[in-house]
């Protein structure tokens, strides 16, 4: 691995182990504490946004790659 991913890796494991316990429970359940509050309706929203984002950040890569290589997507020929 290389140093940047390392870094990354250990950025990723801190910021895992400062997360809420709330954060671990479904989105129902969060909105159920009615002491919640702001935070309570900000994770409710970032757990929604969370597939966007990775969605965002995957297709680029994706389409990428298939650039670069012709035979990670078959053609139409095939």
């Amino acid at each position: 691995m290389g140093r940047i991913s390392q870094i990354l890796l250990k950025l990723c494991a801190l910021i895992a182990l400062t997360v809420p316990v709330p954060a671990l429970a479904c989105p129902y359940c969060v909105t159920q504490n009615k002491d919640a509050g702001l935070s309570g309706v900000m994770l409710l929203g970032a757990m929604i946004a969370l597939p966007f984002v990775i969605f965002v950040a995957v297709v680029p890569a994706l389409r990428r790659a298939a650039a670069e290589d012709v035979y990670l997507l078959p053609s139409d020929s095939e």
